[in-house]
């Protein structure tokens, strides 16, 4: 029960606190360590980039937006619904600057 309520504690206050491409990175970087990697290092779980930007807070417009900035940054790799993370510690940089 206290993990749950610590992790709705802190969902709420990443929504209040983080900028955009900080809330992106770090719905990235939270399904990369949840749900691991297969063999090529795609994320174990297939989601629509509307269910990230979902999850995220944002909108799939500006979802999209930041992650092709992320790809042509050589951050993270697509490949149709899989999310490869290139540099994963990278995108837990952008997290932590923004809270």
């Amino acid at each position: 029960m206290q993990q749950l309520m610590l992790s709705a504690e802190k969902s709420i206050r990443d929504l209040a606190l983080m900028d955009v491409k900080g809330r992106v990175a770090d719905t990235l970087f939270m399904l990369y360590k949840k749900f691991g990697q297969d063999d090529e290092g795609y994320n174990n779980i297939t989601l629509t980039r509307q269910d990230m930007a979902s999850f995220a807070g944002t909108i799939y417009e500006t979802f999209f937006k930041i992650t092709n900035e992320l790809v042509k940054q050589k951050i993270i790799r697509y490949a149709g619904k899989l999310v490869k993370l290139l540099k994963p510690i990278k995108l837990q940089e952008f997290a932590k600057m923004t809270v």
